[in-house]
């Protein structure tokens, strides 16, 4: 490992993609990604040697994703419950705690041929077992843009983007065709979306395969026991949680979805800029080990870093946007916007603290983000300037008496079912010096007068955010580099 000129230390988290990355993604989504199948795909412990299948559930792409805890009374661990975190963790633990999806799931399933003979799934079909109670524990579930990395890696391993199959248990017995071809000894893997309005019931995929000159029938379940899938359960996500480009994960027994004011709803998120990931932590990391096999996909490494640092309880720093999205009733014109950030604490020692960052190739990954607008960046540190109590209590204004209209869509675009409008805007703040811990206050006035006012945290908390490096000399430093190649640049993920 060669220092680099700021005596930090530099790695490259991502090796150069080559043919063998298939394969390597391919063996990872079987062997890590799914649960181990009964018998192993190696045929060291299957006699028969023959076809075997095994599922995992996955987080999903563009679907909300919702599921509830089979014991009454079990919430997930508040330490889960960061916006920084993303969805990830949340659906993580609550897949181990045996959470009922709801109203929907995504799986994908890996199917092995016989060493000797290659295999050909032809369709697919799900299977209605019997029913199973309503589950009664804590909703939980995840708002903003859902997307799994591990549908990417799906995609690379096919060589091209895919989406899953949709089924509904409303029409069990159904088959879809969906060609997979498996070579001799190999596996290859899909994906499928498994749906009920009304079913809460086991269930589990049937594959029809043709190996051999012979039609076989393939059982795909969870270890040996059937999946589960209950009715959709209300929302836990507000319309301005839907509309956030930022995964959020919600719990009903942690007081979501956050009701509405006036008939308007707000979010606020803290996004990393796209020149440079940074992260901060109060104890050494390894975020290349963190890594994994599946940051080969380019264009995810540095989110992998970002994500292990905070996943490791640590803090997110550099440059980040703040978005701020409102929702209330389309069309509606005439509103007015007042927001602003205020500072709750401020930490003065960033520079012994642990730091990570990460960038593109030939990118300074220190360098600050472009700002969004001719509006100046955020700099909480001016706050602190000649303040007793480093500026806390202090703001920065956000928005001031800004006249909007909401849009006769969401911001995708598309018309809401729900008749929402949308409105967004977003700001650079860029940390010096110390973590500031800091809230969004939002006031918006409606042309009836009617008015909404919201204090937007974190789950409760502050949004923490650490300062960026090039105004420190921190005692540990470590940079990575992402190469501008990969799979993933030879196709639209956007797609998926």
């Amino acid at each position: 490992m060669t220092p680099d000129k700021s005596g930090a230390r530099r790695r490259s988290v991502l090796a150069t993609a080559t043919a063998a990355l298939v394969l390597t993604l391919c063996s990872a989504l079987t062997v890590t990604l799914l649960r181990s199948p009964s018998r192993a795909p190696d045929g060291a412990d299957r006699p028969d040697a023959g076809m075997y299948a095994t599922g995992a559930p996955l987080l999903g792409n563009e679907d909300t994703w919702a599921a509830t805890l089979p014991e009454p009374g079990r919430q997930p661990p508040a330490e889960l419950m960061r916006n920084a975190l993303g969805c990830v963790p949340l659906f993580q633990w609550a897949t181990e705690a045996r959470a009922v999806p709801r109203g929907q799931v995504t799986l994908a399933y890996s199917v092995g041929a016989s060493p000797s003979r290659a295999a050909l799934v032809r369709g697919i079909r799900v299977v209605r077992g019997p029913d199973v109670p309503v589950p009664r524990g804590d909703d939980v579930a995840c708002a903003g843009q859902v997307k799994d990395e591990r549908l990417a890696a799906v995609s690379v391993a096919r060589g091209k983007p895919v989406r899953p199959v949709r089924l509904s248990l409303d029409d069990a017995g159904s088959r879809q065709e969906a060609p997979l071809a498996v070579r001799a000894g190999g596996t290859a893997t899909g994906l499928v979306t498994v749906t009920t309005a009304a079913c809460s019931c086991a269930w589990w995929l049937e594959l029809d395969v043709e190996e051999n000159g012979e039609q076989v029938t393939v059982r795909v379940d969870d270890d040996g026991r059937p999946f589960t899938l209950a009715p959709p359960v209300p929302p836990l996500a507000t319309s301005a949680d839907q509309e956030s480009v930022v995964q959020r994960p919600l719990s009903r027994g942690a007081g979501d979805p956050q009701p509405p004011q006036a008939g308007v709803s707000a979010v606020a998120a803290l996004l990393p800029t796209s020149e440079s990931w940074q992260a901060e932590s109060d104890r050494p990391l390894d975020p290349a080990a963190a890594v994994g096999g599946e940051a080969r996909l380019g264009g995810m490494g540095c989110h992998r870093m970002y994500d292990s640092v905070v996943r490791a309880g640590g803090v997110p720093a550099g440059d980040h946007e703040l978005q701020l999205v409102i929702t209330g009733p389309a069309g509606v014109e005439g509103a007015v916007l007042n927001a602003r950030v205020r500072l709750e604490t401020v930490r003065l020692d960033a520079e012994q603290r642990y730091r990570y960052a990460c960038a593109r190739s030939g990118v300074n990954p220190h360098a600050h983000a472009n700002s969004l607008s001719t509006t100046p960046d955020l700099l909480p540190h001016t706050l602190m300037r000649g303040h007793p109590g480093l500026g806390v209590g202090l703001s920065m204004p956000l928005a001031t008496d800004e006249t909007f209209s909401f849009s006769r869509t969401g911001l995708d675009g598309r018309t809401r079912p729900d008749g929402r409008g949308a409105y967004g805007i977003g700001r650079v703040i860029v940390p010096q010096e110390a973590t500031y811990g800091m809230t969004v206050e939002v006031t918006v006035t409606m042309p009836s007068g009617e008015r909404a006012d919201f204090t937007l945290t974190d789950h409760g908390k502050p949004f923490l955010l650490g300062p960026c490096t090039d105004m420190l000399t921190p005692a540990h430093q470590e940079n990575y580099e992402e190469p501008n190649s990969g799979p993933r640049f030879h196709y639209d993920e956007e797609r998926l």
